[in-house]
């Protein structure tokens, strides 16, 4: 079997009219051609690398449907992470497209599975289709996939004839674009052919490493990485430096791949000037850039490192022309709703409100550009302004490290909760927030702050509220970024939010359920009373979504229908707490009083559900030396291998990519009380 090169797409500046163009989604991955016979399969990439080994769900796959076909076959498609039935971006795929160890290879195929999205067939059986028009190209494909040869791993890509359509669907969902292709067009093996155009919707590229900078402060490994293309006379370009993006341990791999390529000579045709030494390396490193726009002098502004390229050789990398991501209708195209999860949030504001900001949505560009921004921050001096959708805020001290045992910034608390806002925002829509400040980090004073400051920025919301006791004061209100991030920036660590909304403040959403083990009480002892209150919960025929607390403990909180006074929220925890104490009486308690506790017991609070009681928000990190964070789980993961200290800054936003929101999931459905009622 020969083995052809794939098809390239050029750059297109404007969606093709007329017809006789299909149009399908750019998938976000690795370019793949699959060689299959009844005996064998091969994933080669566009410059030949084998990925076989690398994703041998999609090899299998492809293995049996060549022995159900009886057929040797070549297919075109891309490989790419997936979210359930979704393709993802390709940062999902980052942690396992270079892996060679077969334990790792096996664990990534059960936390980030992948499939091959087909688009098209160049060899069907002893037949050559790559004379043959795309449409025939497309009917044989479909052709193989047909049952019994449909798997989870193998994926017929979408196709639509509307253009403008699906534009308008990728422009919603964050696509990095689409790509169009002429329906009656040959398949043209190892070209770039204007016959398949990609109509890209954000600035994105892969981009040549030439070096990278010296870290500052704490941070590791490399300071920022050194960008280029190769211009039409061969020279390296020098297109900026980005230190966003990254993980540390992606910037530990980088400085692997870096280190192992460097040079005494800068790669560039101009040698750049650096904040930080400089280190130059052997132009072979390819990563894929995300950013805002091109600079007037050339450059990139605000670039995001998405993750390495092996599979595009360095001198491909050229300057991209402008394709449609600079359409002024994408930001509005882009909107989505900011309402909150449970669509309870009141339609218009109370009166008494002095400064306020109208929660939104940010779209992923808007969050990449704000990361950079802090970064940059960050590296120059550690204060600045940084400029929001809603407007501007000055952050400083970013560099003060927070959590000394991880060596992490303030500035890495603002970039998670910029990365983790489209599920936090709507968690924490309309809800008052407490704040506990800790100014010089995790080991420093902390103090508590209910008052909203009495001079906040115009971007933040600040409303009066009135506590139990109804005394009125002003209050941070949660739901938009800029609150959020401000209330980052003053030092308070977790986001702890009300119950109930500012519109409705007598009602909850949900009762909490708090698991405090005492001094001796090791964690499987909560896992254990945990699972005892599911028990209750079952037999009650209410439903819940567990979290771990970020601290030693794990909350149990119980949604709620509409109009559910505080107190009766009060009473559904009660209910539960008390028949957990008296069939597990030997671990779990109500008491009270803490020397009246068994050291051993596990404390079931119910007292968390009075108006203006709070505990630590889902996804807020906790003022502990790990930077652990109050995560969502599925009752499955509460068992004996549960862990809270596996749950932190870095794993958490990994964590959400590959299984969505859950607390979102969970929250949606909330629990009529007539049942429980009826029983008393």
């Amino acid at each position: 079997m020969t083995e052809p090169r794939p098809m390239l797409a050029t750059i297109g500046t404007e969606l093709p009219r007329g017809e006789g163009w299909v149009f399908e989604p750019k998938y976000d991955g690795i370019r793949i051609l699959a060689f299959a016979t009844p005996g064998t399969v091969r994933l080669l990439s566009r410059n030949g690398l084998d990925k076989t080994r690398q994703f041998p769900e999609v090899a299998e796959a492809l293995q049996a449907l060549s022995k159900r076909a009886r057929r040797p076959f070549v297919v075109d498609g891309e490989i790419v992470a997936m979210h359930g039935d979704s393709p993802a971006r390709f940062q999902e795929l980052q942690g396992r497209m270079h892996v060679t160890d077969r334990t790792a290879i096996a664990a990534h195929e059960q936390s980030a599975p992948a499939a091959l999205m087909l688009f098209d067939m160049l060899v069907d059986g002893k037949h050559s289709l790559v004379a043959e028009p795309w449409r025939v190209r497309r009917k044989h494909l479909a052709a193989l996939l047909q049952p019994p040869g449909r798997s989870n791993a193998l994926r017929l890509s979408d196709v639509s004839e509307n253009g403008a359509a699906l534009l308008r669907t990728a422009r919603a969902n964050d696509w990095e674009g689409i790509i169009a292709k002429e329906a009656d067009a040959p398949y043209e093996a190892g070209h770039r052919s204007r016959a398949w155009l990609k109509l890209k919707i954000e600035h994105r590229q892969e981009f040549v490493v030439g070096g990278w900078t010296e870290p500052r402060n704490s941070r590791q490994h490399i300071g920022a990485i050194l960008l280029g293309y190769y211009n039409a006379e061969g020279g390296l370009v020098y297109a900026g430096h980005t230190g966003t993006g990254f993980g540390r341990q992606s910037l530990s791999d980088m400085y692997q791949r870096l280190h192992r390529v460097e040079r005494k000579s800068s790669p560039f045709t101009t040698t750049p000037r650096t904040n930080e030494a400089p280190h130059w390396t052997r132009p072979s490193v390819v990563v894929e850039i995300k950013f805002n726009e091109w600079t007037a002098d050339g450059k990139l502004r605000q670039p995001v490192f998405v993750g390495v390229r092996d599979d595009k050789k360095p001198r491909e990398v050229v300057h991209e022309p402008e394709s449609l991501a600079a359409d002024p209708r994408r930001a509005s195209a882009n909107g989505r709703g900011g309402a909150a999860h449970d669509g309870r949030r009141p339609k218009a504001k109370k009166a008494g409100t002095r400064k306020s900001s109208r929660s939104r949505s940010n779209s992923s560009a808007d969050i990449d550009a704000i990361v950079a921004q802090l970064q940059d921050i960050e590296d120059r001096r550690g204060e600045g302004e940084l400029a929001l959708p809603t407007g501007t805020l000055e952050v400083s001290k970013l560099e003060k490290v927070f959590f000394p045992e991880t060596g992490q910034t303030k500035g890495d608390l603002l970039r998670y909760y910029a990365r983790i806002s489209p599920l936090l925002l709507p968690a924490i829509a309309d809800r008052p927030l407490v704040m506990k400040r800790y100014p010089n980090g995790v080991r420093g004073k902390a103090f508590y702050q209910q008052r909203a400051p009495s001079d906040p920025p115009a971007s933040v919301r600040v409303e009066s509220v009135a506590d139990e006791g109804l005394t009125t004061q002003a209050r941070l209100i949660g739901g938009d970024l800029a609150t959020l991030l401000y209330v980052a920036q003053l030092g308070a660590i977790s986001i702890d939010p009300w119950h109930s909304r500012v519109g409705s403040v007598q009602f909850a959403d949900y009762a909490i359920i708090d698991l405090d083990p005492g001094p001796r009480a090791k964690f499987a002892r909560v896992v254990e009373v945990a699972l005892a209150v599911k028990e209750v919960l079952d037999s009650l025929d209410l439903h819940a979504v567990p979290k771990t607390s970020g601290a030693s403990g794990l909350h149990i909180v119980v949604p709620l229908e509409p109009h559910v006074p505080n107190d009766g929220a009060r009473m559904v925890a009660e209910l539960v707490a008390t028949m957990v104490a008296e069939s597990h009486a030997k671990i779990a308690t109500i008491e009270r009083w803490v020397k009246s506790r068994a050291a051993g017991a596990v404390y079931v609070d119910f007292l968390q559900n009075i108006r203006g009681k709070t505990v630590a928000g889902v996804y807020s990190v906790r003022a502990k030396p790990g930077a652990t964070v109050s995560t969502p789980l599925e009752w499955s993961e509460v068992n004996e291998q549960l862990d809270p200290a596996d749950f932190t800054m870095d794993s958490v936003l990994e964590r959400v990519r590959s299984r969505g929101d859950l607390w979102a999931k969970g929250m949606t459905k909330p629990n009529s009380l007539r049942g429980v009622l009826a029983r008393g």
